[in-house]
Formats: C-alpha cells, structure tokens, sequence
C-alpha cells in the first residue's frame, strides 16, 4: 500500500489539530514521513495504523517495520481523553438538559473518575465545567441556535427570528453535506414565513450561490430516471407475489406521500416543487423551476433588506416591551418594502390596536 507524502502528512496533521496532536500513536519512518493516529493492529512484520486527518475522514495504513525509524504509542488515558475532547467539545445546536446529563453521567465522569493521576485531568475538567454551565443555561430556558446561545427573556419577544434562524441552520447544514435540493427546501421555508427576520438576507445571498448545485442535483435525477425505473419494474418482476404485493404497496405509499408533499408545497408556495424519482415529469417540473428560480434570486436585493429586517426585530422587542408607538414606526417602515407580508401586517395591527387601547384607557388604570 502507497504511503502518503511527507507533504500530506503534514496537511493531515494540521487538519487534524486537538483530534490526534501529541496524544496519537505516533510512527516516524526512515525517510521523514510522520504518520499519526491508532496504532490498531501489530505483527511480526508489519504495523498498521489508522491516520486521523478530519473529525470524520480516517485512512489505515499497514507499514513495514523495516522501514519504521521510531514508533511511540500514547498512553491510553490521554488517547481517551483526546477522543473525548474531539467526540464532545463543540456541542450542537438544541441539545436538551437530558442530553447533557447523559454524557456528563456516561463519558466525562467516569473519565475523571478512572483517570485521577491523569495528565489530562485538568482538560477534561474544563470540558466538565463546559457541560454543566451549559446545561445550566438549558435548564433556565436558554437555547443554542447556530453555536451561539439565545435567552429565554429574548425567546420571549424574538421567536420569529429564533425560528427563522433554525432554518438558516438547517439550510447551511444541508449545504455543508451537500444536500443542496434539501438545502433550497430548508430556504423556501425561510423565505415563505420569515421573509422579515435578520435571518433572511444572508440566507438568500448563500443559496444564490447554491442554485447552481441545486440545478445540477435535479438535472442528474431527470438523467438517471430511466434506469431507476427500468431497475425498479425488473426487481418487482423477480419478487415472488406476496413480496411483489408488499413492495407495489410501498411503492403506492410512497407516491401518496409525495402527492401530499406536493400539495403542502403548492399551499405554501414553495417556487421549487419537489420531485419524485421514478417520475420523469416531476422532475422536469422541478428542474425547470429551479432555473426559473435561480433568476428570481440572482435579482433579489437583500442589501436593502438588511436594515429593514433589522429594523423589525427592534419593532417585535418595542411590542414587548410596551414601546407601542416605537413598534408602530418600525413596522409601517418594514411594510413598505415587505408589502405583502402577513406577519409584518398582523404585528403592524396589533400595535395599533395596542396604542388605541391604551388611549381608551381609563386614567388611572
């Protein structure tokens, strides 16, 4: 098997940085090249060893002992820790209190517990110290959205942006696997009921970029349709007829379920409809909205929404806080750019509604 090159062993090293560091099995060949990571495996001849190069890209690698200049294998409580510390630092969005208290109960405690001389004690102490501050945070009703964290007096006035901003996470998530036809879904969603959040004009300008993919992703659906379904008729040929029954079930199942997706879709007026894989038709449908879609962002100007949104957020807070003439001012400006939004509408009316009923307020009361 080919060794990777100095080179590249020295980008894996530097991508895997705080995953392995100087807490890996460490083997230095003869001609210079480190490899770092689990030594998993050792024979007579041979050592085999599984680099780390990301927190979810590893390669094994089987290694002569005659070409082996020095090996070093981390002790096993610091390679734990280490595991640890990659496996649980960055915590994600949403986590609930359970949650946290399993891992503190499961893998952080019984780390500190069986390691007590450990040179990594203090380490994992502070990720220790890190989950319970945290799970004091979701405990008081604080909530973590897009790695940063959200009061729970905030979440009282501002659960429009905090929604809006859930979806902004979905859409980039979705993005960053390269899902992008669920990434545009995650949008659409964005767009069609918080069109006026803080949220919404950085998420249009990344899916703008995004559309292409989008495009292509539909494109290689409608290209692979007819295989997908000239496979799909031989599997059911060669089925015996209580599994053929049971998969034509599935399959009708399945058809009802975009239908009712369709629909959903056609009642919120998502502009890209879904599609369904084994129908060409569909995904035609899809592909060309999608183009059309493309068009109607790439025009889009969200620089002059950015203001504007922001300006909504400050109205929702002035509407709790009983700022009603300050609310009113914020949302007759948003609802001369977002005109036909229902939720500036509606917020707009309760803020009148609210400055004429305190004026029809007996004094005194």
């Amino acid at each position: 098997m080919k060794l990777l090159s100095l080179s590249r062993i020295s980008l894996a090293i530097t991508l895997a940085a705080g995953l392995a560091g100087a807490f890996a099995d460490t083997i230095k060949l003869k001609d210079g090249t480190v490899l770092e990571g689990t030594i998993t495996n050792e024979t007579k001849d041979t050592v085999e060893i599984e680099v780390q190069f990301t927190a979810t890209i590893k390669e094994p690698k089987t290694v002569k002992k005659t070409d082996i200049a020095e090996m070093k294998k981390a002790a096993p409580d610091e390679k734990e820790a280490a595991e640890l510390m990659a496996k649980l630092k960055d915590t994600p969005d949403g986590l609930t209190a359970a949650e946290y208290e399993k891992r503190i109960k499961t893998l952080i405690q019984p780390w500190l517990d069986k390691n007590k001389a450990s040179k990594k004690k203090a380490e994992i102490e502070a990720l220790l110290a890190q989950y319970t501050a945290e799970l004091a945070k979701v405990k008081a009703g604080d909530l973590k959205v897009r790695g940063e964290w959200v009061t729970a007096d905030e979440l009282k006035w501002n659960e429009y942006n905090i929604s809006a901003r859930k979806l902004r996470a979905e859409m980039e998530a979705q993005i960053k696997a390269k899902k992008y036809v669920e990434a545009y879904s995650a949008f659409a969603k964005l767009e069609a009921g918080y069109v006026a959040s803080v949220e919404f004009p950085p998420s249009a300008e990344a899916i703008k970029k995004t559309m292409t993919q989008v495009e292509a992703t539909i494109a290689r659906a409608a290209e692979e349709q007819p295989v997908k379904d000239k496979e799909r008729k031989q599997l059911l040929a060669t089925l015996a007829t209580d599994k053929k029954k049971a998969t034509e079930e599935l399959i009708k199942q399945e058809l009802a379920d975009f239908k009712a997706k369709s629909i959903a879709e056609k009642k919120d007026k998502i502009p890209v409809p879904s599609y369904y894989a084994y129908d060409l038709k569909s995904i035609q449908e899809s592909l060309a909205a999608a183009k059309k879609e493309s068009a109607r962002l790439a025009a889009l100007n969200t620089s002059g929404m950015i203001a504007v949104n922001k300006k909504f957020e400050q109205g929702l807070k002035d509407l709790f806080a009983k700022a009603y003439l300050s609310a009113k001012n914020a949302f007759e400006a948003v609802a001369k750019v977002h005109t036909k939004d229902a939720v500036v509408k509606k917020k707009l009316e309760e803020a009148n509604k609210a400055i004429a009923d305190s004026k029809n307020k007996p004094a005194g009361k």
